[in-house]
């Protein structure tokens, strides 16, 4: 097995302050577009189809290096032409993709129902993904030099050995470890260990924190954070809020014309992401988050709708986002 080529391509330098190196998945995304969604046994029309880019692990990356921030993708992809693709627009989005190892078979794959209302039914197929292995995540480490200052961004997409060595890599090198806990599973509780920052959804957010759905948000978010020192739950149409170093932040999402959500979690991700390594505040890094969201729902496809830093920067010009205590 080998990797792509490109390490370091953009120049990087141990030198330089702040990279993001994200370890996680790489998908083709086919999307359609459906009147609504279909019951067991029926067949509708799409309204429309699209073959993007996606997975979580690719589309955080993009989303970093959209903010100017320099960035690694550790992942597996397969040796069709799918994967060739995803490979190429990477590339030209300026993500280093020399840790990008590359296997036979297919890539990872994913089918994706939107409806009129952007909500959307997603199913994957793991492909090359499920190659991704501990010790070449710890190689790829040692190449990368990581250190304080840089961040390590992991999801759930690929298998569990992956993620936790990632981890491990990261917290022993003193940099900012992010865990985007989905999609969550129970066997995957022990890596909140080794996680600095966490990022979940409402549903994950009570999934992660054992409590029912009937528990207040406040009672879920202190739980969560008596385990990792910093917690962001998105919520939404609602927002997201931001639990650090016992202080409690709110921030309301703009009123938007919602068109696919599906990557609008990865666009909240990579935004963190960039945050830390910019080291801003937390209200700032929560403020930017939901704005980078709302970006992303307002058009098509996961990768290509990730916002650019300047669309960010102008609509918080624009319209300033209120965060609060609560």
């Amino acid at each position: 097995m080998r990797s792509f080529g490109g390490r370091n391509r953009w120049g990087w330098t141990r030198a330089m302050p702040g990279r993001c190196v994200v370890v996680g998945s790489v998908n083709t995304d086919v999307v359609v577009s459906v009147p609504r969604f279909a019951v067991a046994g029926e067949t509708i029309a799409a309204r429309d189809a699209r073959i993007v880019g996606g997975g979580k692990g690719a589309n955080q990356a993009v989303g970093v290096a959209r903010w100017g921030v320099p960035v690694a993708l550790v992942a597996a992809l397969g040796d069709d032409p799918f994967s060739e693709a995803r490979r190429a627009e990477l590339v030209a989005d300026r993500v280093d993709v020399g840790a990008v190892r590359r296997v036979p078979g297919l890539g990872g794959l994913a089918l994706i129902e939107i409806d009129v209302h952007g909500e959307n039914r997603i199913v994957i197929a793991p492909g090359s993904n499920g190659a991704l292995d501990a010790g070449w995540v710890r190689e790829q480490f040692e190449v990368l030099r990581i250190g304080r200052g840089d961040v390590v961004c992991v999801q759930l997409e690929i298998p569990l050995e992956a993620v936790g060595a990632a981890l491990q890599c990261g917290r022993g090198a003193g940099a900012w470890c992010l865990l985007n806990a989905t999609p969550w599973t129970k066997e995957a509780e022990h890596l909140l260990a080794n996680c600095d920052v966490l990022v979940v959804n409402r549903l994950e957010a009570y999934q992660v924190a054992g409590l029912a759905s009937s528990d207040p948000l406040d009672r879920v978010a202190e739980t969560l954070a008596s385990r990792v020192s910093t917690v962001f739950v998105t919520l939404g149409v609602q927002g997201a809020i931001c639990v650090a170093q016992g202080t409690r932040w709110r921030c309301a999402a703009p009123s938007v014309a919602v068109v696919d959500t599906t990557a609008a979690g990865d666009a909240f991700v990579a935004a963190v992401a960039a945050g830390l390594i910019e080291g801003l505040e937390w209200p700032s890094i929560l403020q930017r988050a939901v704005w980078a969201g709302s970006l992303a729902v307002q058009r098509f496809g996961a990768q290509p709708s990730l916002p650019e830093k300047w669309e960010i920067e102008r609509a918080l010009a624009e319209r300033p986002l209120l965060v609060e205590r609560w």
